[in-house]
């Protein structure tokens, strides 16, 4: 069985067929650290809540870590930042490796395939991918998998694309980075990230309005729609300002990078736009105004986004897994096809 894996700096997310759907486990990429005590971690085990204890501390681990947090008035710590492994986090490789045990479990035969997500280089920033992504591979191997990594914009293709011959322009807008890739019959004509996502938005309305991180990124995915009617001053106004700024900012580097690439005039593809950062209501017609805005050399059919933007990399990198387990080495194009009507 194939196996898809998306390795965020919000969420870590699972996919793998069941029936004739897929099915998605996902935990969040984050911990928080508390005193030990025996009664705490009975209280913990007891509650079935992700944590484990080193030395005299135990770190809650995953989507119960932000509750925690928010309860104790702490900020979650984080394996990952800006799409890569942190540099500045200690714990890093071992939670991460936690987590990802947990969404993934244990290959069903030894060298069972599994496609994860890696992030393409930054253009605005100096940060190397290549670190994070060996690491990964090898975390994965560890464990029996065998892992291929997939670009995390040509996993949007993968997933949203197979109805316009995995040809158009995918934008992930993740929580570290916003990752594109412009595809051409399943071929990559460009693909870069930007080290900019919903993290950046979360730290410039925290900074903007006094209010902690991990709060701001509740009040953002509890219901915040972007629609411009909220009171200036407040933290869903601060978010509306900082997401108009984001799609500003990526819209001039995806022009800036198809210019440089040359890519050909004559092109006529449509835009999807997922990725947890893109699901607050308002996201694509906002994202579709601002590029009419926008002078690029080759022509938009429309602007789509998909009902559960969080899973869309998962998905592509499960359809890409079964692409290669299926095609053998052969036409992986028509296999992913395949894969993805299936």
């Amino acid at each position: 069985m194939a196996r898809g894996l998306d390795v965020g700096t919000m969420n870590i997310i699972s996919s793998r067929p069941e029936g004739d759907g897929t099915t998605f486990v996902q935990q969040r990429n984050s911990f928080v650290e508390i005193e030990y005590s025996d009664m705490a971690e009975q209280m913990l085990s007891r509650s079935e809540v992700l944590h484990i204890r080193k030395d005299d501390k135990v770190y809650v681990v995953g989507d119960d870590a932000l509750n925690f947090a928010n309860i104790f008035n702490k900020e979650t710590r984080r394996p990952m930042e800006q799409g890569i492994l942190s540099s500045e986090e200690a714990s890093a490789i071992p939670m991460i490796k936690l987590i990802t045990e947990q969404v993934v479990g244990a290959p069903e035969e030894p060298g069972e395939k599994i496609f994860f997500s890696s992030p393409a280089d930054p253009v605005d920033s100096e940060l190397s991918t290549l670190y994070h992504q060996k690491t990964l591979e090898s975390m994965l191997s560890d464990t029996g998998f065998d892992p291929e990594p997939i670009n995390e914009g040509m996993g949007v293709i993968y997933s949203e694309l197979s109805d316009n011959n995995f040809t158009g322009l995918g934008v992930s807008f993740g929580a570290g980075m916003t990752n594109i890739c412009l595809a051409y019959y399943a071929v990559p004509v460009m693909k870069f990230s930007i080290a900019r996502g919903g993290d950046w938005i979360d730290r410039q309305a925290a900074q903007a309005t006094g209010t902690p991180v991990d709060k701001v990124t509740s009040i953002k995915e509890d219901d915040f729609k972007l629609d411009f009617t909220t009171d200036v001053g407040g933290v869903e106004g601060a978010l509306s300002i900082y997401y108009e700024n984001l799609l500003d900012y990526v819209i001039e580097m995806i022009a800036q990078e198809v210019d440089e690439e040359d890519v050909e005039e004559g092109l006529d593809v449509p835009v999807v736009v997922t990725g947890g950062t893109s699901s607050p209501d308002g996201f694509e017609e906002l994202f579709a105004q601002h590029l009419e805005d926008t002078t690029i050399p080759f022509s938009i059919s429309d602007v789509r986004s998909v009902d559960d933007p969080l899973y869309s990399v998962a998905r592509g990198a499960l359809v890409a897994a079964r692409s290669e387990e299926e095609s053998g080495g052969g036409n992986s194009s028509a296999a992913a096809e395949q894969a993805a009507e299936d």
